[in-house]
Parts: C-alpha cells; structure tokens; sequence
C-alpha cells in the first residue's frame, strides 16, 4: 500500500472503502434524525474530490486567497464524519483507510500553503502510516510530512488550550513526529521534532527525552542519532549518566 496517496489515488481509494460503509448503512435500519448520513457525506465528497483533483491554478481567480484550504478543510472533516461512521457501524477497516485518506488531503493543503484545521484525523491516519512501516526511508518522507502539518496546524493548536487532555491531537502530533523522525534516522528531523516537544510540551519532554535515551541503549541506531538524542535530553535535564 501506497505511503502517501496523490488526490487521484486518495479518490480512488475514498470509493472503495466508501462502499462498505454505505452497505452498512442501508442494512442497519439505524434511524438518524437530524444526522448527517453516509450517502449524504459520500455524495458531498464526491463532490470535493471534484474540485481537488483539478489544477488549482486553474480554479476561479474571483475566489478567496483561502478557498483551497477551506476546501481541504472541509473534505477532512467530512471524511472524520465517515470514518465515525464505519467505527459505529463495525466497518474498522474502512474507519481506518478514510483516517489515512485524510493524511493526502493534509499533504495536498501543505502544498497550496493553506492551514490545517482539523486535526484530529490526520494525527490518527499519521499514526497509522507510521505504525506500519519500518524502512527509514519511508519513515523519514512521513516524519518531514508530520513537520509540515505540525506548521499548518500550528495557529489553531499551539496555544494549547486544551493541555489537561493527554489525548489531544495537537500532543500526540508532536510526540508521534519526534518519534517518527527518531526511526527514520534522521537528525535534521529529529531536531527540529525534539525543539518543537521542548518548546510546545515542556511538561511531556523530559520524560519523553528519558525513554528516548533508554531507546538509544537498547537498539541499533547510528551514532548521529544518539548525538541528537543524548543533545536533546541534556537539554531536557535529563542527560545520559
């Protein structure tokens, strides 16, 4: 399976797992009231991978500087919608593709510049990617890519108002990037991950240092590695002695 899916491929893959969710529905009988279906969220994001899958360059000039990003935005959300969805109607396989789809819209918002909103799903489809791969290659173009939408998302997430949640999207994407950037073996990424923990999660680092350096000592990780690890956890106060 692809790392990361162009548009084209996310669309492609959005129809398949599209199929067993809106099968789901219809065999449920679940009475939904004032909900948004999942034939309504397929239909609008059919409608959205439309609009993505055309050349941006191509699109009205009239509209707003933001309109790429509000049409991420909104795809990424409808897409969270349906993935609740298959998760409520037992289609996990389907929950977990549509997370992963959301990472190529996030990718593809990077590229236009634009902001990430909403980024619950792209933190859970990150994770996901990054769970099943173990080659340092693939690991280092997913730990750039976490760093990218760490920078999109910051300006809605770096406040950090919601810092009593340990399970807050905007944490975990950070420790997940270090992490990440770590099994890639990549010391550019892991300093830039390891600075964005110190400054963002100064309560989370320390131990999070503690573990990497304990990490360090028990696997096979190239000296470059250990200097960034060890260098960051000095900085932490919690050095290798």
């Amino acid at each position: 399976m692809a790392l990361i899916l162009d548009i084209a491929g996310a669309q492609q893959r959005f129809e398949q797992y599209a199929k067993p969710v809106l099968g789901a529905f219809a065999a449920s009988g679940i009475a939904t009231g004032e909900q948004i279906t999942p034939p309504l969220i397929v239909d609008a994001l059919r409608q959205l991978f439309k609009v993505l899958t055309t050349d941006v360059a191509s699109w009205d000039p009239t509209l707003p500087d933001d309109e790429a990003e509000r049409i991420g935005d909104l795809a990424i959300g409808l897409l969270m919608d349906l993935a609740t969805w298959a998760d409520r109607l037992g289609e996990r396989p389907a929950k977990t593709a549509l997370e992963m789809i959301t990472v190529s819209i996030a990718a593809w918002i990077c590229n236009q510049h634009g902001l990430i909103h909403t980024l619950e799903p792209v933190v859970n489809g990150l994770a996901i990617l990054a769970n099943g791969r173990a080659e340092p290659a693939e690991l280092q173009h997913l730990a750039r890519l976490t760093g990218e939408v760490q920078e999109a998302a910051a300006a809605d997430y770096a406040a950090d108002l919601e810092g009593a949640d340990p399970h807050r999207p905007w944490r975990i994407l950070l420790l997940n990037w270090g992490i990440t950037a770590t099994r890639a073996h990549d010391p550019v990424e892991m300093r830039k991950a390891f600075a964005a923990i110190i400054h963002y999660l100064p309560a989370d680092a320390p131990r999070f240092f503690q573990e990497g350096t304990q990490q360090m000592a028990q696997g096979d990780f190239p000296d470059a590695v250990r200097a960034v690890m060890t260098e960051a956890a000095e900085g932490a106060g919690h050095g290798l002695h």
